[in-house]
Protein backbone atom coordinates (compact mmCIF):
# COMPACT_ATOMS: atom_id res chain seq x y z
CA UNK A 1 0.00 0.00 0.00
CA UNK A 2 3.04 2.53 1.03
CA UNK A 3 4.27 1.41 -2.39
CA UNK A 4 1.14 2.24 -4.37
CA UNK A 5 1.00 5.80 -2.41
CA UNK A 6 4.44 6.74 -3.59
CA UNK A 7 3.70 5.34 -7.16
CA UNK A 8 0.87 7.84 -7.14
CA UNK A 9 2.51 11.02 -5.38
CA UNK A 10 5.31 10.54 -7.96
CA UNK A 11 3.00 10.60 -11.01
CA UNK A 12 1.12 13.45 -9.52
CA UNK A 13 4.20 15.13 -9.40
CA UNK A 14 5.36 14.43 -12.50
CA UNK A 15 1.49 15.37 -14.17
CA UNK A 16 1.45 18.13 -12.27
CA UNK A 17 4.91 20.06 -13.31
CA UNK A 18 4.44 18.54 -17.16
CA UNK A 19 0.46 20.65 -16.84
CA UNK A 20 2.61 23.59 -15.54
CA UNK A 21 5.22 23.56 -18.20
CA UNK A 22 1.94 23.52 -20.96
CA UNK A 23 0.08 26.03 -19.02
CA UNK A 24 2.84 28.78 -19.63
CA UNK A 25 5.55 28.86 -22.62
CA UNK A 26 9.06 29.01 -21.79
CA UNK A 27 11.14 32.71 -21.84
CA UNK A 28 12.37 33.23 -25.34
CA UNK A 29 14.76 35.34 -26.70
CA UNK A 30 14.21 39.09 -27.85
CA UNK A 31 16.11 37.39 -31.38
CA UNK A 32 13.70 34.69 -31.89
CA UNK A 33 10.39 36.37 -31.28
CA UNK A 34 11.77 39.63 -33.79
CA UNK A 35 12.91 36.76 -36.40
CA UNK A 36 9.07 35.36 -35.97
CA UNK A 37 7.14 38.37 -36.09
CA UNK A 38 8.78 41.33 -38.20
CA UNK A 39 7.16 39.80 -41.09
CA UNK A 40 3.76 40.90 -39.75
CA UNK A 41 4.84 43.67 -38.27
CA UNK A 42 4.61 46.77 -41.20
CA UNK A 43 5.04 51.20 -41.69
CA UNK A 44 1.42 53.05 -41.72
CA UNK A 45 1.94 56.08 -44.04
CA UNK A 46 -1.12 58.24 -43.40
CA UNK A 47 -0.54 61.84 -45.10
CA UNK A 48 2.48 63.19 -43.23
CA UNK A 49 1.70 61.04 -40.32
CA UNK A 50 4.15 57.98 -40.38
CA UNK A 51 3.57 54.98 -37.15
CA UNK A 52 3.90 51.23 -37.06
CA UNK A 53 0.68 48.52 -37.20
CA UNK A 54 0.50 44.78 -37.03
CA UNK A 55 -1.54 42.27 -38.36
CA UNK A 56 -4.02 40.85 -35.90
CA UNK A 57 -6.24 38.55 -37.69
CA UNK A 58 -7.43 37.73 -41.25
CA UNK A 59 -6.96 41.42 -43.14
CA UNK A 60 -7.29 43.34 -40.28
CA UNK A 61 -4.34 45.47 -38.90
CA UNK A 62 -3.92 47.38 -35.45
CA UNK A 63 -2.16 50.92 -35.16
CA UNK A 64 -2.99 53.88 -33.11
CA UNK A 65 -6.10 56.29 -33.87
CA UNK A 66 -3.38 59.36 -33.71
CA UNK A 67 -1.46 57.43 -36.52
CA UNK A 68 -4.22 57.13 -38.66
CA UNK A 69 -5.67 60.85 -37.99
CA UNK A 70 -9.27 61.91 -40.24
CA UNK A 71 -7.69 59.79 -42.86
CA UNK A 72 -10.42 56.80 -44.12
CA UNK A 73 -7.61 55.22 -46.37
CA UNK A 74 -3.86 54.96 -45.68
CA UNK A 75 -0.87 53.13 -47.39
CA UNK A 76 0.45 50.51 -45.35
CA UNK A 77 4.03 49.21 -46.30
CA UNK A 78 5.38 45.90 -45.54
CA UNK A 79 9.21 45.07 -44.32
CA UNK A 80 9.90 44.36 -47.87
CA UNK A 81 8.51 47.41 -49.92
CA UNK A 82 5.08 46.45 -50.96
CA UNK A 83 2.95 48.90 -50.33
CA UNK A 84 -1.06 48.19 -50.07
CA UNK A 85 -3.85 50.29 -49.03
CA UNK A 86 -5.79 49.70 -45.74
CA UNK A 87 -9.37 51.02 -44.55
CA UNK A 88 -10.06 52.71 -41.10
CA UNK A 89 -12.77 50.57 -40.30
CA UNK A 90 -13.02 51.55 -36.45
CA UNK A 91 -11.21 53.97 -34.11
CA UNK A 92 -11.50 55.09 -30.78
CA UNK A 93 -9.53 58.29 -30.27
CA UNK A 94 -10.08 58.63 -26.58
CA UNK A 95 -8.24 54.99 -26.09
CA UNK A 96 -5.95 56.09 -28.89
CA UNK A 97 -6.59 52.73 -30.81
CA UNK A 98 -7.63 52.19 -34.66
CA UNK A 99 -8.30 48.66 -36.77
CA UNK A 100 -7.73 48.64 -40.46
CA UNK A 101 -9.20 46.09 -43.05
CA UNK A 102 -6.82 45.88 -46.21
CA UNK A 103 -8.05 46.45 -49.50
CA UNK A 104 -8.11 44.69 -52.65
CA UNK A 105 -6.28 41.95 -51.37
CA UNK A 106 -7.88 38.92 -51.91
CA UNK A 107 -5.69 36.58 -50.07
CA UNK A 108 -4.59 36.83 -46.43
CA UNK A 109 -0.90 37.47 -47.24
CA UNK A 110 0.63 37.92 -43.60
CA UNK A 111 0.49 35.02 -40.57
CA UNK A 112 -1.70 36.00 -37.09
CA UNK A 113 0.73 36.94 -34.56
CA UNK A 114 -0.22 35.05 -31.18
CA UNK A 115 -1.80 37.40 -29.13
CA UNK A 116 -2.73 37.23 -25.28
CA UNK A 117 -5.94 38.70 -24.67
CA UNK A 118 -6.33 38.08 -20.77
CA UNK A 119 -4.12 39.37 -18.05
CA UNK A 120 -2.41 42.16 -16.99
CA UNK A 121 1.72 42.22 -17.33
CA UNK A 122 3.38 41.89 -14.41
CA UNK A 123 5.74 44.84 -13.75
CA UNK A 124 9.03 44.10 -13.88
CA UNK A 125 8.96 40.94 -16.76
CA UNK A 126 10.61 42.12 -20.24
CA UNK A 127 8.95 43.66 -23.47
CA UNK A 128 9.91 43.47 -26.94
CA UNK A 129 8.59 46.25 -29.44
CA UNK A 130 8.76 46.34 -33.11
CA UNK A 131 8.45 49.57 -34.89
CA UNK A 132 9.98 51.88 -37.10
CA UNK A 133 11.14 54.82 -35.57
CA UNK A 134 11.64 58.04 -37.21
CA UNK A 135 10.99 55.69 -39.94
CA UNK A 136 13.92 53.03 -39.49
CA UNK A 137 11.81 49.76 -40.94
CA UNK A 138 11.92 46.66 -38.46
CA UNK A 139 13.80 48.47 -35.73
CA UNK A 140 13.71 46.60 -32.47
CA UNK A 141 13.77 47.49 -28.72
CA UNK A 142 13.55 45.63 -25.35
CA UNK A 143 13.23 46.51 -21.79
CA UNK A 144 10.46 46.15 -18.54
CA UNK A 145 7.10 46.52 -17.64
CA UNK A 146 8.07 49.53 -15.48
CA UNK A 147 4.17 50.03 -14.47
CA UNK A 148 0.78 49.22 -15.31
CA UNK A 149 -1.75 52.22 -14.21
CA UNK A 150 -5.36 52.36 -12.79
CA UNK A 151 -6.97 52.92 -16.33
CA UNK A 152 -5.00 50.22 -18.10
CA UNK A 153 -2.36 52.03 -19.36
CA UNK A 154 1.13 50.01 -19.45
CA UNK A 155 3.90 52.17 -18.45
CA UNK A 156 7.23 50.77 -20.46
CA UNK A 157 11.26 51.94 -20.51
CA UNK A 158 11.50 50.18 -23.72
CA UNK A 159 12.78 52.89 -26.56
CA UNK A 160 9.94 54.66 -28.05
CA UNK A 161 10.09 57.30 -30.48
CA UNK A 162 8.03 58.67 -33.11
CA UNK A 163 7.29 56.54 -35.85
CA UNK A 164 7.10 53.36 -33.14
CA UNK A 165 3.53 54.41 -32.47
CA UNK A 166 1.41 51.45 -33.37
CA UNK A 167 3.48 48.67 -32.96
CA UNK A 168 3.54 45.60 -30.97
CA UNK A 169 4.46 44.99 -27.84
CA UNK A 170 5.40 41.28 -26.82
CA UNK A 171 5.79 39.85 -24.00
CA UNK A 172 9.31 37.35 -23.51
CA UNK A 173 7.19 34.24 -24.58
CA UNK A 174 6.37 35.80 -27.71
CA UNK A 175 2.45 36.84 -27.29
CA UNK A 176 1.48 41.11 -27.70
CA UNK A 177 0.16 42.25 -25.14
CA UNK A 178 0.60 45.81 -25.76
CA UNK A 179 0.24 48.61 -28.30
CA UNK A 180 2.85 51.31 -28.10
CA UNK A 181 1.35 54.18 -28.26
CA UNK A 182 3.55 57.40 -27.03
CA UNK A 183 6.55 58.70 -25.25
CA UNK A 184 7.19 61.13 -22.92
CA UNK A 185 9.58 63.42 -24.26
CA UNK A 186 9.92 66.21 -21.45
CA UNK A 187 8.80 67.07 -17.98
CA UNK A 188 7.14 70.40 -17.26
CA UNK A 189 10.00 72.44 -16.31
CA UNK A 190 11.68 71.37 -19.70
CA UNK A 191 14.00 68.68 -18.15
CA UNK A 192 14.16 65.29 -21.47
CA UNK A 193 12.60 62.04 -19.96
CA UNK A 194 14.69 59.20 -20.95
CA UNK A 195 12.90 55.32 -20.67
CA UNK A 196 9.48 56.44 -20.38
CA UNK A 197 7.47 55.15 -22.91
CA UNK A 198 3.56 54.04 -22.42
CA UNK A 199 1.46 51.13 -24.22
CA UNK A 200 -2.20 50.41 -24.85
CA UNK A 201 -3.30 46.99 -23.70
CA UNK A 202 -4.59 44.73 -26.47
CA UNK A 203 -7.55 43.70 -25.14
CA UNK A 204 -9.08 47.08 -25.64
CA UNK A 205 -9.20 46.06 -29.41
CA UNK A 206 -11.97 43.93 -28.51
CA UNK A 207 -14.00 45.89 -26.23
Amino acid sequence: MRIAWRIGLALTLVFGSFTGALAEPSPRTAASIYKENIGRVVTIHAGDSLGTGFVFASRLLATNAHVVGNASLVQVESQDGQSFEAKVVKKDVRRDFAILRFEGVTEPFFSLIPIQHSGTPEIGEGVVVIGSPLGSKGTVTTGIVSQVHSDGVIQLNASVNPGNSGGPVFDMQGRVFGIATAKFKQLTDGQSVDGLAMAIPIHWLDE
